[in-house]
């Protein structure tokens, strides 16, 4: 069974395919605003969609693919947290930009606080994802073996037998 962050990932993943979808048919519906919409659209389907469904399957997937405890729900919670309220913030602030010219730089320095919470929620990923596939660990240890009767064997490739 997926954990609760794990799910919200997939959900929200499949939350931001709807809303880049209904940018993009209003970008098609209304040619003048594509400059208004087009950035935010991008940010939507890039890091909505695909990030967030990468994000949720790779804490499902890779700790067990690769052996590990499980990633903590913690580092899941503030990684969800984090990615959401930058993806928000990375959606809105483009149109905002636009419509409020006047407070352009008050809007550059929002967007970049949000931009540096997507990172943040990256960034836990990345460490996360690397201690679960035991690259943070000991990064120059040899791989463990396969199975019982390769234990003690000096490298798995001079193992060839199958028992």
């Amino acid at each position: 069974m997926m954990s609760r962050y794990s799910r919200l990932f997939v959900i929200a993943s499949l939350f931001y395919l709807l809303v880049g979808a209904m940018m993009g048919i209003f970008m098609a519906s209304f040619p003048s605003l594509k400059g208004i919409i087009h950035f935010p659209h991008a940010h939507t389907m890039i890091i909505g969609w695909i990030s967030m469904m990468i994000f949720g399957l790779a804490y499902h997937v890779i700790p067990r693919f690769s052996g590990s405890p499980l990633i903590a729900e913690c580092f899941q919670k503030l990684h969800w947290w984090l990615a959401n309220i930058g993806m928000m913030g990375m959606m809105i602030i483009p149109i905002l930009q636009v419509l409020f010219y006047t407070q352009l730089p008050l809007l550059n320095i929002l967007f970049f606080i949000f931009g540096l919470l997507q990172f943040l929620g990256i960034l836990i990923f990345v460490v996360q994802i690397l201690k679960a596939l035991k690259f943070l660990n000991s990064p120059l240890s040899k791989p463990k073996a396969c199975c019982n009767s390769c234990e003690g064997s000096p490298t798995q490739d001079q193992n060839t037998k199958f028992k």
